[in-house]
């Protein structure tokens, strides 16, 4: 439990240098900070996992998840460094990040199984995000542009993920799984933040937006990564 909350610590310092470091704009220095933030998060699993002892797949599925954030993280960093290709290096992040959430199901699914009533509430969810791209977009003054395919896909499975594992945590009493429905529903809320940084028709990078959007991630992603530690237990 020790080295747990040491890496956890060591996370936060990281978080907290790469927030200060990357108000000032995308740099290289900004970027390590931040790979070196996200390394964190898997040492935590690692970290958790033995600690845990058991439940290997499930937490070889989430290693799988937090490596692909990891490499989203880089690419959407790399999106500032590179303007002039900062579309593709922005796809290239999304993709890392909605394959990651397949593996994150593939956890939550590896521990509870097939449960209809949580599918029907990861369905619902991701109905729910679909209408809110769709219907949102004017109103909310956003333009997704050609971002607009792939962001309906991500945003219906992060609300189906974050939906799915709450339900499954509920149905099983499992507090592993409700910490990980946590964490991502704080991911889903820091995309959502993302989405006003990348889409809206004023594109403005401003600080309280960014700092909230580190926060909620960073925070979601630990605690998908500490969720292992307690995959055992009830509540």
């Amino acid at each position: 439990m020790i080295m747990y909350i040491t890496m956890l610590v060591v996370g936060l310092v990281y978080l907290v240098l790469m927030i200060i470091t990357r108000l000032h704009g995308p740099s290289w220095q900004a970027t390590v900070l931040k790979s070196f933030t996200s390394f964190f998060f898997l040492t935590t699993l690692g970290v958790a996992a033995l600690t845990e002892g058991r439940h290997f797949q499930f937490a070889l599925f989430v290693g799988g998840g937090l490596l692909l954030g990891l490499m989203g993280d880089i690419w959407l960093e790399l999106k500032g460094l590179y303007p002039e290709d900062s579309e593709a290096w922005t796809m290239m992040g999304f993709l890392m990040f909605l394959v990651g959430h397949f593996f994150y199901l593939a956890a939550a699914a590896s521990v509870a199984g097939f449960r209809t009533e949580a599918f029907v509430a990861g369905i619902i969810s991701a109905l729910t995000a679909l209408a809110f791209i769709y219907l949102g977009e004017k109103p909310m003054h956003f333009q997704y542009g050609k971002f607009k395919a792939i962001s309906s896909v991500y945003g219906a499975l992060l609300f189906f993920m974050a939906a799915y594992t709450v339900a499954c945590a509920i149905l099983l009493q499992n507090l592993g799984l409700l910490v990980m429905g946590i964490g991502g529903v704080l991911f889903l809320l820091s995309s959502l933040v993302l989405s006003i940084i990348y889409f809206r028709e004023e594109k403005k990078e401003e600080s309280a937006l960014l700092v909230i959007n580190y926060v909620l991630y960073y925070v979601g992603q630990y605690l998908i990564a500490s969720s292992v530690l307690w995959i055992a237990c009830e509540f």
